[in-house]
């Protein structure tokens, strides 16, 4: 399978082949719904409570600035080299995806 074009469950067109605009309301900047633009890892994934995302794409300027109701975890470890890419407020250890590693201690669990 190949993330040119396929169509998600909700029935959306999405893959790095389909032109769009940006889903924050308003915003008319043209991106793809590639993974690139993705809010999350996934098309589908915010759907698992442990990833984090909401499923719509977003240029650049509105990547990280967004309503998201499942915003990244983004806790570090305590030598801040690991960020959790989880949901914000999983119960399982934070996990770093590019590492493919987990970790408990973060600098925030001094201060709790």
């Amino acid at each position: 399978m190949g993330y040119g074009f396929y169509t998600l469950p909700d029935g959306r067109e999405a893959g790095y082949s389909v032109e769009a605009e940006c889903d924050k309301p308003g915003c008319t900047t043209q991106i793809d719904r590639g993974l690139g633009f993705l809010c999350g890892e996934s098309p589908d994934g915010h759907r698992d409570s442990d990833e984090f995302g909401c499923g719509n794409y977003y240029c650049d300027q509105h990547e990280t600035y967004h309503d998201c109701p499942n915003p990244k975890c983004g806790k570090y470890s305590a030598d801040e080299s690991l960020c959790c890419s989880k949901a914000k407020g999983h119960d399982t250890p934070h996990w770093d995806e590019y590492e493919q590693e987990a970790f408990t201690e973060t600098e925030e669990d001094d201060d709790a």
